[in-house]
């Protein structure tokens, strides 16, 4: 009996597998949807006559043939089209056609636009005198498939934010949201399921429930405008090509950082806003200093490379903000900042003020805060990280900053000491890092070393270098994947704007294998670092890939915290120029 009892089991939990094999093939699966680019203006074009001739006072019939048959016999399940004025949506309705009319295609596109231009959701109806400046984009849904589990760890592994369409199925009413609903509205995955479900009046936890079934898209999306401009979208973005990216693009690209740093400003107090959430055009009221100091540098960094002067006054004033803060005894200075005195705050005040010529005290205030880090340097060569403090966190970030600072400033005016504490350092880094392999510790001691090889062509230094970026490389850059976006991200299966802090040491490890004549890391680093800025200018908002931001010029320039997440914070926009001006610099998209 119990044997049978456990047949029973076995078939019962196999069930749903079972149904959603035989289930599959009645959905109209496509293996392949694609639309070639003289299509895709076709589309435009007639859509264009649809939505033009709605507000004609003498209706018109637009000739179906204007889309011919191979155009009307596209095998797609749902058809949705979206009217943007000025990159505000104004509608956006799906057609509902039967799949067995011959002019299905064009029958969807009347009724999508029609319906589109009367959707009151959006601020009213699309007005006539909107029209000029109206653009079209058209969402495909096809491969429709069956989630057969909707427990929240199975679907968060079948369906992809910003790829997937995904619908419940509400009393045989479909209830669906669109690719671009999580990437316009900064939602997750557990939150879209909640809206989802509150889109069709139910509770938030709807999909878990037996008697809702849930069906998941894949999508094609393009969007156009009446001079027949394609901009096909990937994930609500634009895929960039490996071949457009060249030295020209990349210095473009940061004179849009540089400008979105001053768009960032406060007006009260003149320093920059930590956090922005595009979709909602608000900023957060939390702040991180290091991030602040750490983004001032980069900054005097992009002065410096830019030759530009505009954003002196925003350096000087945060300078002056944070000095505020500044604590000596008779030998050194440190910041105590919210009851705490850490050693990155020495480390990026250095580097700031090393990049700020003519800033008061500058000398005394660059020997003093170097005096700090040294003080709080151990006889085995590490660093404690917090002033007057047991405390000692920040152990893979603080003291690769402090070293950094003082291997630039032993680069300003040649002072033995520093020199001596950064070698000191290295070996028991070197040391604590093989028994604590992390990949929060290589950026900074990766540019730290660099440096130290610079002044000593130490062979140790320099396979140290590699060995860590082997590492970093072959453990957490997306080499693969089936999504194109994610190639060349840092870390593996969430790639974020991490990327750009990766790629600052890579860089600087690819320096080092030039000098060494290592031809196989050359190639290894020059490789990851092609793919790994790919990755990073498409995390960048241009005017291209902000259409549906309603504030594009508080966006414009900074860097999203990922493929999916669109806030930016200060830190995203710092490690995003600091890889550019090194990847720039070391002529990487040259050739």
């Amino acid at each position: 009996m119990s044997r049978n009892l456990n047949i029973i089991i076995i078939l019962l939990a196999l069930l749903p597998i079972a149904l959603y094999i035989i289930w599959q093939p009645q959905l109209n699966k496509v293996s392949q949807f694609d639309i070639i680019p003289q299509d895709k203006i076709s589309l435009i074009d007639y859509s264009y006559h649809i939505l033009d001739d709605y507000y004609m006072e003498n209706e018109t019939n637009i000739n179906l043939t204007l889309l011919d048959k191979e155009e009307q016999n596209m095998n797609y399940n749902i058809l949705f089209i979206t009217l943007l004025t000025n990159g505000t949506v104004r509608g956006c309705q799906s057609g509902s056609t039967p799949r067995n009319d011959e002019n299905r295609l064009s029958l969807d596109i009347q009724e999508a636009i029609r319906e589109s231009i009367e959707d009151d959701r959006f601020g009213g109806p699309l007005q006539k005198e909107e029209l000029s400046d109206t653009r079209i984009m058209f969402t495909f849904l096809y491969n429709i498939s069956w989630l057969y589990n909707t427990s929240f760890t199975f679907l968060k592994n079948n369906i992809e934010l910003g790829i997937h369409a995904i619908e419940i199925m509400v009393n045989n009413t479909p209830i669906i949201f669109k690719e671009s609903v999580p990437i316009s509205n900064n939602y997750d995955l557990e939150y879209l399921l909640e809206r989802l479900c509150n889109k069709a009046s139910l509770n938030k936890e709807c999909y878990i429930n037996d008697n809702i079934d849930m069906y998941r898209y894949d999508t094609l999306t393009f969007m156009g405008d009446r001079a027949e401009n394609i901009t096909d979208l990937y994930r609500y973005n634009i895929l960039i090509n490996m071949d457009d990216i060249n030295n020209d693009m990349i210095y473009d690209r940061l004179l849009l950082a540089h400008d979105w740093f001053i768009h960032t400003i406060k007006h009260d107090d003149l320093l920059l806003e930590y956090l922005y959430y595009p979709s909602e055009d608000t900023y957060s009221l939390d702040n991180n200093h290091i991030r602040q100091l750490a983004s001032l540098w980069s900054i005097t960094e992009l002065n410096s490379f830019l030759k530009n002067n505009k954003t002196n006054n925003l350096i000087n004033t945060t300078l002056t903000y944070y000095l505020e803060f500044l604590n000596s005894t008779e030998t050194f200075s440190y910041l105590t900042i919210n009851n705490e005195s850490k050693l990155a705050n020495n480390a990026f005040l250095i580097l700031s003020l090393l990049n700020t010529p003519g800033y008061p005290n500058q000398e005394y205030l660059l020997e003093q805060l170097a005096n700090g880090i040294l003080s709080l340097q151990y006889d085995n060569g590490s660093y404690h990280t917090y002033f007057f403090s047991e405390r000692n966190t920040g152990i893979d970030y603080y003291p690769g900053e402090a070293m950094l600072s003082l291997m630039k400033l032993y680069h300003y005016n040649e002072n033995e000491s520093y020199l001596e504490s950064v070698k000191k350092g290295f070996s028991y880094y070197r040391d604590y890092w093989r028994n604590n392999k992390n990949n929060a510790f290589i950026t900074w001691h990766t540019q730290t070393y660099k440096l130290l090889y610079d002044q000593t062509q130490d062979a140790e230094i320099a396979s140290f270098i590699f060995e860590m970026n082997d590492w970093v490389i072959d453990t957490y850059q997306m080499q693969s994947s089936k999504y194109p976006d994610e190639i060349g991200g840092f870390p593996l299966y969430y790639p974020t704007f991490t990327t750009s802090v990766f790629l600052e040491g890579i860089n600087d490890a690819y320096t080092v294998a030039v000098a060494e004549n290592d031809s196989f890391h050359m190639q290894k680093y020059k490789e990851a670092i092609r793919l790994g800025i790919r990755f990073v200018l498409q995390t960048q908002y241009t005017e291209e890939n902000s259409f549906y931001l309603e504030n594009e010029t508080r966006a414009i320039g900074g860097f999203r915290t990922s493929l999916t997440e669109n806030s930016i914070r200060i830190d995203n926009t710092q490690h995003g120029v600091m890889a550019l001006m090194k990847t720039y610099g070391n002529n990487i998209f040259l050739d």
